[in-house]
């Protein structure tokens, strides 16, 4: 179970760094950043409004908020799944 931990935390940094690439291949770095920071801001947002319906509830701290902010919908998509893994 530790192993899966680490390999999903592994995933993300490297989904972070190609992210990042191709936020700086743009040529509109500071516009695409904030849309995909405000997409996963949106979308924790939205996942924790509907938890009485769903079940699911992303707790916002320190390291989920920066996941979401930095990674934007793929950051919230891994947090769900080192919740469901972990």
């Amino acid at each position: 179970m530790k192993a899966l931990g680490i390999l999903a935390i592994v995933w993300l940094s490297l989904c972070g760094l190609a992210l990042l690439i191709l936020h700086i291949k743009s040529h509109r770095f500071i516009k695409s950043v904030f849309i995909h920071a405000t997409l996963g801001f949106s979308a924790m947002f939205l996942i924790n409004i509907t938890q009485k319906l769903t079940g699911v509830y992303i707790p916002p701290n320190w390291w989920t908020v920066t996941g979401s902010g930095i990674l934007g919908l793929p950051g919230v998509c891994g947090i769900l799944l080192l919740q469901a893994f972990i």
